[in-house]
C-alpha cells in the first residue's frame, strides 16, 4: 500500500525530503535574504579593511614626518655645534693674537735701536730675522696690517692721537701712523694710532 508521502516524492523526484526541513528553492524569498546577507556581510568587511588601510597609511606619513622633523633637528644641532667650535676658536685665537702684539712691538722697537746704533748691525739681523718670522706667523692666521699712512681717516679702523695741519696732505687724511693697528677679517684686534691732517694753512684760515 503506498503512503501519501511516496505518492508526494514520485510527483516531485528532484525534491529530496529532511525530516522537519523544508527544501529552499533557487529565486525563493529565502534564498534572496541569504544573498543579500552575504553581501551586506562583504561590503562592511570590504569597508574596514579600508578604514584600517587609512589608519595605517595615516600613521606612517606621521611617523616619516617626526623622522624627517628629527633628521633636521640634528643637522641644525650638528651646524649649531660646528658653528659654536668655531666661534670658540676664533675667540681663542683672537685673544692669543691680542696678546701677542705688543712683543711684536718690542722686537720692531729693537731692530730700530739695533739700526741707530753703532755696531748693532749683528743685532738688528737678529731681530729682523724674529720680527719677520712673528710677522709670518701673524699672516698665516689670517692678521692683516692697518698701515693708513696718506689714506683717509676711517674711525672704524683707527683712532686719532692728534689733528695737525699739513701744507701736503689733504684735510681728514692719515698724516702718519705712530702705532700699526691689526685686524683678524672684520674684528678689530688693535686700532692703528694716527695723526690726521687738517689742511693747510689757507684751509686752516
Amino acid at each position: 500500500m503506498q503512503t501519501e508521502e511516496t505518492a508526494t516524492n514520485r510527483e516531485n523526484p528532484t525534491r529530496p525530503i529532511i525530516d522537519g526541513v523544508e527544501p529552499v528553492e533557487n529565486g525563493s524569498p529565502a534564498a534572496d535574504t541569504a544573498a543579500e546577507n552575504t553581501s551586506a556581510g562583504d561590503a562592511g568587511e570590504a569597508s574596514d579593511l579600508l578604514k584600517k588601510l587609512d589608519e595605517t597609511t595615516a600613521a606612517l606619513e606621521e611617523a616619516k614626518e617626526r623622522q624627517l622633523r628629527l633628521i633636521a633637528e640634528m643637522d641644525n644641532m650638528r651646524r649649531r655645534h660646528l658653528r659654536d667650535k668655531e666661534d670658540t676658536r676664533r675667540i681663542t685665537t683672537a685673544g692669543l693674537l691680542e696678546d701677542l702684539l705688543p712683543v711684536v712691538d718690542n722686537f720692531a722697537l729693537g731692530l730700530q735701536a739695533a739700526r741707530q746704533h753703532e755696531g748693532g748691525d749683528a743685532f738688528a739681523q737678529g731681530f729682523e730675522m724674529i720680527l719677520g718670522q712673528f710677522r709670518s706667523f701673524l699672516q698665516q692666521q689670517g692678521v692683516e696690517e692697518i698701515n693708513p699712512k696718506g689714506e683717509p681717516f676711517d674711525p672704524k679702523w683707527q683712532e686719532s692721537v692728534a689733528h695737525l695741519a699739513h701744507e701736503e696732505v689733504a684735510e681728514g687724511h692719515v698724516i702718519s701712523v705712530e702705532r700699526i693697528g691689526y685686524r683678524l677679517g672684520e674684528r678689530l684686534l688693535r686700532a692703528a694710532a694716527v695723526v690726521v691732517s687738517k689742511g693747510g694753512s689757507s684751509a686752516e684760515a
